[in-house]
């Protein structure tokens, strides 16, 4: 489920596009309050409201909607006046960038996972292992996460799509399989680093 941030200094604006995308598509997460804790896929941002965030530093694929002609910035630039089928089109293009991304090799730590492959190596030993389609989606996560922790709830909607009151067993067999398979004889570089809160990468 993709999380959209859209800020508006307008609230009849934002509340207009809100009911758009939910008819457009309803699996994405509208947000119109930045949260620190909270993984961005896209933000929508109006030229009107104040921001000092470095979008392109949290890796979030952005759209600035803007009056200026001569505006230029790292992202998608829509002049206003801005038509919402032609805003969601932008968003739906993000959407597939990030999912033909999704296929490209992420490194951390002495690791590197290779998502086309499904496979992980650990470059200090040169050990391949084999992963399953679910656990290259928890890696893929918690890299978006830039090793910040992720909580046991967090992973359990995003990757499984279950609602986060759901148990969390799930989580903790699937985390700990994997640290097992990624792990061994890896001459103690942790790859996943496990806390009460949740779980982070070893960056």
């Amino acid at each position: 489920m993709p999380n959209l941030l859209f800020l508006s200094s307008c609230q009849a604006f934002s509340d207009d596009f809100r009911e758009q995308l939910q008819l457009a598509a309803p699996d994405f997460n509208f947000c119109s309050q930045y949260d620190d804790d909270t993984i961005y896929d896209i933000a929508v941002i109006e030229d009107d409201f104040p921001t000092d965030i470095n979008f392109q530093e949290k890796n979030i694929q952005t759209i600035y909607l803007n009056n200026n002609e001569n505006f230029s910035a790292n992202g998608i630039v829509i002049n206003k006046p801005v038509k919402l089928e032609s805003l969601l089109d932008s968003i739906m293009s993000c959407v597939n960038l990030s999912a033909r991304g999704a296929n490209a090799k992420i490194s951390f730590g002495n690791y590197t996972l290779d998502p086309f492959q499904k496979e992980i190596i650990n470059r200090k030993n040169g050990k391949a292992t084999k992963l399953t389609e679910r656990e290259v989606s928890i890696i893929n996560y918690l890299y978006k996460a830039k090793g910040k922790n992720v909580s046991k709830g967090e992973l359990l909607s995003e990757v499984w799509g279950y609602n986060p009151e759901a148990t969390t067993h799930t989580v903790e067999t699937h985390i700990y399989r994997l640290r097992q398979k990624i792990e061994e004889n890896s001459l103690g570089d942790d790859a996943i680093i496990t806390e009460e809160s949740g779980y982070s990468l070893n960056f």
